[in-house]
């Protein structure tokens, strides 16, 4: 089953590991093995539930710095 493409914009502020592969059109150990490494940073929520932000993965991606802030026009 081939899933469509999404955009950081259809994602919510808390990623799972999925959304992430999805995203950047990795497998499955791609995804793990960035999250392993620390590259993308992760939050553990249960032994086995790992969670990413929608922030760390702009900032992954260098794309925070090209985020206005909220008081900037």
């Amino acid at each position: 089953m081939t899933r469509a493409p999404i955009t950081l914009a259809d994602l919510g502020d808390i990623l799972t590991p999925s959304d992430v592969q999805r995203l950047l059109g990795i497998g499955r150990n791609a995804t793990y093995e960035l999250l392993a490494s620390g590259k993308l940073q992760s939050i553990r929520i249960t032994p086995r539930r790992l969670v990413v932000t929608k922030k760390a993965l702009e900032a992954f991606l260098g794309l925070a710095a090209n985020i206005p802030s909220a008081g900037t026009p």
